[in-house]
């Protein structure tokens, strides 16, 4: 799979980082850092209506927002797998595209598949060989089927 360069030793060294997003078992690191006042409430008043605590939405805003900046045209969002990473400005989870790539086993067909440019793809393939366990999960989330009551 195409990647652009360095995201392979970049993703080596996020892994555990990234893991601490997906409340995975392992070893943390200690962050801090002080913000405004109105900005603590602000973090307060979301952690509350996401049923969490704020040290630990403050860990996946540090985290999501290190990985947009390591794998650019990444955003996050939540969906029925948890939170997802997805393609910046378009509908596509990293998970879709992956799918397209690997039954067309072409970034320029899984391009015009999307009407995107062929970086798009490049960049959705870098992060799901850097995040491979959180794109199968988001990827089984999403299309499991659970039968209809009645």
């Amino acid at each position: 799979m195409p990647t652009e360069s360095g995201v392979t030793a970049v993703a080596q060294n996020l892994d555990s980082v990234h893991s601490v997003h997906k409340n995975v078992s392992m070893s943390t690191a200690y962050v801090s850092g002080r913000v405004p006042a109105r900005y603590e409430r602000l973090i307060a008043r979301q952690a509350r209506a996401a049923r969490t605590s704020k040290s630990d939405l403050v860990a996946r805003y540090v985290i999501e927002k290190s990985l947009e900046t390591e794998f650019p045209g990444i955003s996050f969002r939540d969906s029925l797998s948890g939170r997802e990473a997805y393609l910046t400005g378009h509908r596509a989870a990293v998970w879709e595209v992956l799918e397209v790539y690997e039954e067309t086993k072409s970034v320029e067909k899984t391009a015009t598949h999307f009407h995107w440019s062929r970086v798009l793809v490049t960049r959705a393939l870098a992060y799901a060989k850097a995040f491979p366990e959180e794109i199968r999960k988001s990827r089984e989330g999403e299309t499991d089927t659970v039968p209809v009551a009645g």
